[in-house]
């Protein structure tokens, strides 16, 4: 009897370490967002504007991500882009982003499910099982943050902006090039794209 009841404890422990706290993502606090215009690097043309803010610092990703991404091998960049049209509305399609180091060619970034995969399973070692349970559950959340945080395709209206991160790999020892950033928006009503390029 004793020992059933023993099991069944242990298996209500373990089961409830499986299910992470609903709470816990919201734990991580946002990145503030500001007018496009006040970022570390700018652009505008055809009334839209963007700014973005490389996150380097490991303490500021700490604080924004609960995990340190420069070391797994990518820059967190909070992008803000703004239609600063009073009549006309654009799409931003995050697909037709593309990256490269400045001066050479550009490719398109990784989408943010698998950047959040890898950045969540690197974080992993192999532990005990209540500890490797733990451990779980918390890359869970960061992989969930992650992705929550990232820059998602939308329709700009006259005066809308979207906000989001992307999460661009770099060198894991922490030297890189200049990265050029190419952002394409079309405009909702004409198949013309508006091509706006960041260099940090």
């Amino acid at each position: 009897m004793l020992r059933t009841d023993l099991g069944r404890i242990v298996g209500i422990l373990v089961a409830c370490s499986l299910v992470s706290p609903l709470y816990a993502i919201d734990e991580f606090p946002d990145y503030a967002v500001r007018q496009a215009d006040t970022y570390a690097v700018t652009t505008q043309k055809a009334k839209l504007v963007i700014g973005v803010q490389p996150i380097e610092d490991l303490k500021e990703q700490r604080t924004y991500f609960h995990t340190e991404l420069a070391p797994k091998g990518f820059l967190p960049v909070f992008v803000v882009i703004q239609n600063g049209s009073s009549a006309d509305s654009f799409l931003f399609d995050k697909a037709k982003l593309t990256y490269g180091p400045f001066g050479a060619g550009v490719s398109t970034p990784k989408s943010g499910s698998k950047a959040g995969e890898s950045l969540a399973l690197s974080a992993i070692p192999f532990v005990g099982l209540v500890a490797a349970l733990k451990v779980i559950s918390s890359a869970s959340q960061v992989q969930q943050n992650i992705l929550k945080k990232e820059l998602k395709s939308t329709t700009l209206s006259p005066g809308a902006s979207a906000h989001g991160f992307l999460y661009i790999p770099v060198p894991k020892d922490g030297h890189r090039q200049k990265i050029n950033l190419r952002v394409s928006i079309t405009r909702a009503d004409a198949d013309e794209a508006t091509v706006l390029d960041l260099v940090f």
